[in-house]
C-alpha cells in the first residue's frame, strides 16, 4: 500500500514570513509537523511519500493508493483543488488537519474519507480497514489522545534544508479560557506533555540534520509550568552536545513574567523569542476577552521583565474588539508604540467555531456566514473576502476596514520600525559575545543578500530606516546583534504583507 501525503501551499499570511525567505535563501520559513508525524503513524509495510507543496510541486501522475490532504482554512482552496484533481484521476482521497474540525462539511463534499481530530489513533485504524476494504467515510477522535502515542517524526523524510526553522511540539492544550481561543476545544483545557526522553530525542535529530533554530509549536509552552522547567533544564543540558549550534522560540502567556526561574532557564536553554498574545493594553478589553490571567499585569513591566532575560518579544495584537469604537484604533496605536515588544501578528477580532465569542455572535445575530469561514486578516493576503466575521457593534464595517488599514500603514511604516529597533536595541540586554551569529557561509550569504536588498531594491524611506538601525546597533556595541539582523530580514515581509492587507481593506470589492 501506498501513500502520499501532502501539506498544500499556503499563500502569504502574517506568520509564514513569505517574503523574506528570499533573504534567508530557503523555499518556507516552518517545517509542517503534520507530515512527518502521519508517515511516523503509518505501519512499516506501507510506503509513504511526503510533499510540502510549499517547497515542491505535486506530481498527479503517482502510483499512490492513497493522496492524504492536511490543512488549514487559510489553505482550504487549494486543498479543495487538489482533491478534486487526484479524485478525478480516480485517486482515493483522505483529508484531515484543523480544516476538517472548521469546515467538515465542506470537507466531505471533496474526499472519500475524513478525519476529525487528533489522528494518533484514527490514522492506524484506517490503515487497517483500508487494506481489507472496509475503509469508513468519517473518523472521528472525540476524546483526546494519550500524548505518549504520538510517535517521534519521521523527520528524516522531510527536505529540511528548504526551511527557516525546524518545528516540535511538546504539549498540546491550554488551561486558560480566552473567549476567542479555539485551543482548549481542539487540544483540552489541561496541558498533555510528551516524555522528556523523547522530546530532547527529537531536537538532536533536528540538530544533526541541520537545523539550527526550533520553533516549539505548543499553543502556550508554560501551560505545565513545573513540566516546562524540567524541560528547559534537560535542553540546556543537551546543548553543549549538539552537532548544529541552535537556538529555541516558542508561544506563552503573558504570566511567564511573574516566575524568574522559569524566565532564567528560558535564557538557559537558549530561548530567543516568544510568541505572546498579547491583544490589548485596556484592562476592559481583556476581560471581554476573557484573558484573566492577563488583567491584572502591568503589560509594559511584564515586557520590561521578559526582555531584561534577553528574551525578545513577539506580540500578537488586535483591533475590532467588541467594544471597540472609533477612537479604540489610535489609543490602541499609542500602546504599540510605547510598550517594548515587536508586534508581528496584527489582525482583527475573529469569531473561530465552537468558541464562546463564535456562540455570542451566533445569539446576537452579529456573525457574518463567510464562504471563506474566517475574514482575511485570519487567512492570507490572497483573500478578497471581509476582513473579520464579526459585525462591529459601534461603527459601521466600512469604518472598520479603513480605520485598520490607515492604522497598519502606520504601524509598519519604516518610521514606525526605525522606533521601534532603537527602542528595542537600546534595551536588550544581550552583548555582542553572547548574541554574536554563528559564523558560516550561510550567514554570510544571508548577510550579503539582506545588504543587497537594503542598499539597492529599498525604497529611499526603508533605505534610512536601515542605516538608522545599524547605527543605533553600532553605538550600542552591537548589543543583540543576531536578533537585529533577524528582525530586519522579516521586517521586508512584515512591510509587504500589511500594507498589502491594508490595500485589500481600502478597496471596494
Amino acid at each position: 500500500m501506498r501513500i502520499i501525503f501532502i501539506n498544500p501551499k499556503h499563500h502569504p499570511h502574517s506568520m509564514n514570513f513569505h517574503h523574506c525567505m528570499d533573504l534567508v535563501g530557503v523555499k518556507y520559513s516552518h517545517l509542517p509537523l503534520s507530515l512527518p508525524t502521519l508517515a511516523a503513524l503509518t505501519p512499516a509495510d506501507c510506503s509513504v511519500g511526503l510533499i510540502d507543496e510549499n517547497v515542491e510541486a505535486v506530481n498527479f501522475e503517482t502510483d499512490a493508493d492513497v493522496i492524504a490532504l492536511t490543512g488549514s482554512v487559510p489553505q482550504r482552496k487549494r486543498v479543495f483543488e487538489l482533491a478534486d484533481e487526484y479524485r478525478k484521476r480516480g485517486k482515493f482521497v483522505a483529508i484531515g488537519g484543523p480544516i476538517s474540525f472548521d469546515m467538515p462539511e465542506e470537507c466531505k463534499a471533496h474526499a472519500d474519507t475524513v478525519f476529525i481530530g487528533e489522528a494518533e489513533y484514527t490514522w492506524p485504524a484506517f490503515i487497517d480497514d483500508f487494506k481489507q476494504g472496509k475503509q469508513k467515510s468519517l473518523y472521528h477522535q472525540k476524546e483526546f489522545i494519550n500524548i505518549d502515542d504520538s510517535p517521534v517524526p519521521h523527520f528524516h523524510l522531510m527536505k529540511t534544508g528548504q526551511y527557516a526553522s525546524g518545528c516540535i511540539q511538546v504539549t498540546r492544550g491550554c488551561p486558560y479560557r480566552c473567549h476567542f481561543c479555539d485551543i482548549p476545544i481542539k487540544y483540552g483545557g489541561q496541558p498533555r506533555s510528551k516524555k522528556i526522553e523523547q522530546v530532547l530525542s527529537e531536537i538532536r535529530i533536528l540538530s544533526e540534520l541541520g537545523n539550527d533554530s526550533v520553533f516549539i509549536v505548543d499553543d502556550n509552552f508554560a501551560g505545565n509550568k513545573p513540566y516546562a522547567k524540567t524541560l528547559l533544564k534537560e535542553i540546556a543540558g543537551l546543548l553543549p552536545s549538539l552537532p548544529t549550534k541552535m537556538y529555541f522560540y516558542t508561544q506563552a502567556a503573558l504570566d511567564v513574567a511573574n516566575d524568574d526561574e522559569l524566565l532564567n532557564l528560558f535564557r538557559a536553554a537558549n530561548f530567543l523569542r516568544l510568541f505572546i498574545g498579547i491583544e490589548t493594553g485596556d484592562k476592559g478589553k481583556l476581560s471581554e476577552l476573557n484573558k484573566r490571567h492577563q488583567v491584572d499585569m502591568d503589560i509594559n513591566r511584564a515586557v520590561e521583565k521578559i526582555k531584561s532575560y534577553g528574551i525578545t518579544v513577539w506580540a500578537g495584537i488586535m483591533f475590532g474588539l467588541e467594544s471597540d469604537d472609533l477612537s479604540s484604533f489610535d489609543r490602541q496605536l499609542e500602546f504599540i508604540r510605547d510598550t517594548n515588544f515587536i508586534p508581528v501578528q496584527v489582525g482583527l477580532l475573529q469569531a473561530l467555531p465552537e468558541t464562546p465569542l463564535y456562540r455570542r455572535a451566533l445569539e446576537t445575530n452579529r456573525l457574518l456566514q463567510l464562504p471563506s469561514l474566517l475574514g482575511l486578516t485570519a487567512l492570507s493576503e490572497e483573500e478578497l473576502s471581509k476582513a473579520t466575521n464579526l459585525i462591529p457593534q459601534k461603527m459601521s464595517e466600512e469604518e472598520l476596514e479603513k480605520n485598520f488599514a490607515r492604522i497598519l500603514r502606520k504601524m509598519f511604516s519604516p518610521e514606525s520600525f526605525r522606533l521601534k529597533m532603537i527602542q528595542y536595541i537600546g534595551s536588550n540586554t544581550r552583548n555582542l559575545t553572547s548574541s554574536m551569529p554563528a559564523l558560516n557561509l550561510k550567514t554570510a550569504m544571508i548577510l550579503v543578500r539582506m545588504l543587497s536588498f537594503y542598499l539597492f531594491r529599498a525604497d529611499s524611506k526603508t533605505r534610512k530606516m536601515f542605516f538608522h538601525v545599524l547605527k543605533a546597533l553600532v553605538s550600542h556595541r552591537l548589543r543583540n546583534l543576531d536578533e537585529t539582523v533577524f528582525h530586519l530580514l522579516a521586517y521586508k515581509h512584515m512591510q509587504t504583507h500589511y500594507y498589502r492587507i491594508a490595500a485589500i481593506c481600502e478597496s471596494k470589492r
